[in-house]
């Protein structure tokens, strides 16, 4: 006979709608337990497979076998070997043979997930969830203890790093990180939620620091300092869009990089003004600390330096046209942002032009969402060398157009009298 586990879970993962056991012609051999399967219908009764399971359950399988078998929906095919019986015997795999019409002749023949397979998975998970339950929770309090001590003089400083107090109240609150990094692993998410914490406690305290004092502060332990070094570059990267804020700003010193955004048309700060002419370049720590406008009546919102470096050419153009051009460079970043809704609430058109490729798409959806709050109209150019006036068209437009062919901006620029035709009303 089989136990009533055994039963509940051939029904529940192993058996098909309308099979059932029929537990009074199993047959027991060598620690072996065959067991036809029978199917009903409102007129006919036949056996349609065999299951050979184990009556010797143990607790730990090999570890090929969690590997291969992530669920009892997995189907396997091994040669038969005293092994393949050892792991039948210990309940880790199931034999299942599926029989043709005539109830003999064998369909098909596959290994499934056994009972104790299943048992030692679950027990896995379920230890790997307490795991994470209790680190989160470490973050947590940790958090919390930070939240007691920090304090800052500098009230600018602090009023930026206010959003990313928020933001690590609401991960606490919630207890669900899955929105940050969601192509991470779990232990890379929390440990990007204690550089987060990590860097919020020497901000406040430090007007100035270096990288390495992030964690060597945080950690208090020897090797603290390089806690986070694996994950540099994506951990400023997914923190600085997090905040919409450079770490610069905010105290974190020689990082030996600084992001350029070129453009050409007029543009003015408080320190600086640029005019119609070459190709100009500022930079994510000026966005972030000058406040931008510009005379320019169309902004145009260019993936590709290429194309800024094209139309820099046109002066002509640009200037009868008034037209300010923004290159993206590859990706948008959050002094991209910033730099265009300073630069969107002067203008009366803004021109999204993207490659015609997945990246392109996203590119030119992520800046519609951008300047959609303007009283701008908004325009995206699609294929074959058009405008459209709304985010749906664009958006069928450029999916049928990527299905056709891939394109880069430069491959196809269309020149002034092209780019008149757009500005048009």
């Amino acid at each position: 006979m089989i136990d009533n586990a055994w039963k509940d879970y051939l029904y529940e993962h192993i058996l098909l709608k309308d099979e059932e056991l029929n537990l009074l012609d199993i047959r027991e051999n060598n620690g072996m337990i065959d067991i036809p399967i029978i199917k009903k219908t409102a007129r006919t009764r036949r056996m349609v497979a065999m299951l050979t399971v184990g009556d010797n359950n143990q607790d730990v399988p090999p570890i090929n076998l969690v590997k291969d078998f992530t669920s009892p929906r997995t189907k396997k095919q091994f040669e038969l070997t005293n092994v393949i019986y050892e792991w039948i015997r210990n309940g880790w795999v199931i034999r299942e043979y599926r029989l043709a019409k005539d109830e003999r002749t064998v369909k098909s023949e596959q290994f499934r997930m056994g009972l104790s397979l299943f048992q030692y998975k679950k027990q896995m998970k379920d230890q790997q969830e307490t795991e994470k339950n209790d680190s989160f929770l470490e973050w947590k309090n940790q958090w919390k203890q930070i939240q007691k001590t920090s304090s800052s003089s500098n009230l600018k400083r602090k009023e930026k790093l206010n959003r990313l107090n928020d933001i690590l109240d609401e991960m606490a609150m919630k207890g669900n990180i899955d929105d940050i990094g969601t192509a991470w692993r779990f232990q890379k998410q929390l440990l990007f939620l204690h550089f987060l914490a990590a860097f919020y406690q020497i901000s406040m305290i430090e007007h100035h620091f270096d990288w390495k004092q992030i964690g060597a502060k945080y950690y208090q332990k020897i090797g603290g300092s390089k806690e986070f070094d694996a994950y540099k570059k994506e951990f400023i990267e997914v923190a600085e869009e997090l905040l919409e804020y450079p770490l610069q700003l905010l105290g974190l010193s020689s990082l030996g990089t600084i992001t350029p955004i070129y453009f050409t048309g007029p543009m003015q700060g408080q320190s600086v003004s640029y005019k119609y002419g070459p190709i100009h370049a500022t930079t994510d720590l000026a966005v972030f600390t000058e406040n931008f406008q510009t005379d320019a009546e169309v902004l145009w919102l260019v993936e590709n330096r290429g194309i800024v470096t094209r139309m820099a050419y046109e002066k002509n153009f640009l200037t009868s046209s008034k037209s300010f051009i923004l290159g993206i460079d590859g990706q948008l970043r959050s002094a991209h942002r910033r730099l265009i809704e300073q630069l969107v609430s002067n203008v009366k058109q803004v021109i999204i032009w993207t490659d015609v490729d997945e990246a392109g798409f996203i590119i030119a959806k992520d800046v519609g969402e951008t300047v959609e709050k303007s009283q701008a109209v908004t325009k995206w150019v699609v294929p074959p060398l058009e405008v459209v006036l709304n985010l749906e068209e664009f958006q069928s437009r450029y999916e049928g157009a990527i299905q056709v062919q891939k394109e880069e901006q430069e491959q196809e620029i269309g020149g002034v009298e092209r780019w008149k035709k757009w500005i048009s009303p």
